[in-house]
């Protein structure tokens, strides 16, 4: 007997809402899996990326120290603009120009070794200018300050800067001055006398030269200037590679800054660095020194140690002085570099979560961990560490340290 089909129980073409529910459940649960991984992919070839960026400053440090038998300072004189117009400017109308020295960061001197030639030209041939005078206002010139993809972490979110974005710093040194001192005083820190606690004895003053000495860092103030306050240039030592008793692969270069200023800047307020370069009156040739330049492109170690080694205080995670430090509860990927605050985050920091790229003077990258000790940090940054003068000298740097 031939068995009848009811109506409602034709053959259907649709899912059910329970179905269509599990799919797109599954479909979630997928992508919940699939996004992070995806992300952190991405995030590794950004890291990457930027790791090769800076073996390539570590090799154009070293190729500018093969040229020029010294590596260049934190700040370096190219010269001077005294003319009126700008030859390379196509439309110069309405344009006037201001005299002003040419004084510039170690990533200016190594601009001809990152594809950049045009731009070095602009910052090393005085007849070109840095500085425009547009409405009576002054503002870097276009071929003076443009952007240099070699100089951006790819990872980077504080690359807000029209101009100059940057965000690598070199090691300048010793912490030499108070981050109040925001005059050309150059204030001598305080020290411990060596080997002895603070209760023992009278603390030593540290100089500005001392804190250029080539054991207490790699890049130093070359910039002779030849005007009031101080009155006497103070001039680093050349740094040769040679001078790296710790070994090459031992001594970092370059590092990460999220806080790092427009590479042609001085000065972290823009307005001030454009002032910085102006002299003082018709004629003159130099501008006092900028007290700040160490460390708007650089990063620096304090006189301090965790276990307080000879009566140097504790590392201050207040001030953010460790890798990836911040200044109190204050977020570091929104922090700005301010007069005030520039000392203390003259130091490495970086979006990579963990750490931060380094360039070491051997040529090649690692990453370096934020968890590392001070020591380590000041190890690295003392091309000669027992001859530095950081609190605990016998210290002795190992590769696996890092």
């Amino acid at each position: 007997m031939t068995k009848t089909l009811g109506r409602n129980a034709a053959n259907r073409s649709g899912f059910t809402l329970v179905e269509l529910l599990v799919v797109i459940t599954i479909i979630g649960i997928l992508m919940g899996l699939l996004i992070p991984a995806v992300n952190a992919a991405r995030e590794t070839a950004r890291r990457n990326q930027c790791s090769t960026q800076i073996n390539n400053l570590a090799k154009a440090a070293i190729q500018y120290e093969m040229q020029k038998k010294s590596l260049p300072g934190w700040l370096n004189d190219f010269g001077s603009f005294t003319g009126t117009f700008d030859p390379s400017d196509p439309d110069p109308t309405g344009k006037t120009y201001a005299p002003h020295v040419k004084i510039g960061s170690w990533i200016v001197s190594l601009l001809p070794s990152l594809d950049a030639q045009p731009t070095y030209e602009n910052w090393s041939q005085d007849k070109y200018p840095l500085l425009v005078t547009s409405g009576g206002n002054l503002n870097f010139t276009a071929n003076a300050s443009p952007n240099i993809a070699i100089l951006q972490c790819p990872s980077s979110t504080t690359l807000d800067s029209p101009t100059g974005r940057n965000s690598y710093i070199a090691n300048n040194g010793m912490y030499q001055f108070t981050s109040a001192d925001t005059t050309t005083t150059l204030t001598p820190v305080q020290r411990s006398p060596a080997n002895a606690p603070t209760a023992s004895g009278t603390a030593v003053p540290v100089t500005f030269s001392d804190s250029m000495s080539k054991d207490n860092g790699v890049f130093n103030q070359k910039y002779a200037y030849s005007v009031t306050s101080p009155a006497t240039p103070i001039l680093g030592p050349a740094v040769k590679l040679e001078d790296f008793k710790d070994g090459q692969g031992n001594t970092v270069l370059f590092s990460e800054n999220l806080q790092a200023i427009p590479w042609h800047q001085l000065h972290s307020d823009e307005n001030a660095s454009e002032n910085l370069l102006i002299p003082a009156s018709a004629g003159v040739t130099s501008v006092p020194y900028p007290v700040h330049s160490r460390f708007t492109q650089g990063f620096v170690w304090h006189y301090e140690d965790p276990g307080q080694y000879n009566g140097a205080p504790a590392v201050s995670t207040v001030r953010g002085h460790a890798i990836n430090g911040a200044i109190g509860t204050e977020d570091i990927f929104i922090t700005r570099m301010l007069p005030t605050n520039s000392a203390d985050l003259a130091r490495p920091s970086s979006a990579h979560g963990d750490g931060v790229n380094m360039g070491f003077a051997d040529g090649s990258s690692k990453s370096v961990q934020d968890s590392i000790d001070y020591r380590v940090y000041q190890a690295m940054m003392t091309p000669r560490g027992k001859s530095s003068l950081v609190p605990f000298r016998e210290y002795v740097l190992k590769g696996e340290a890092l």
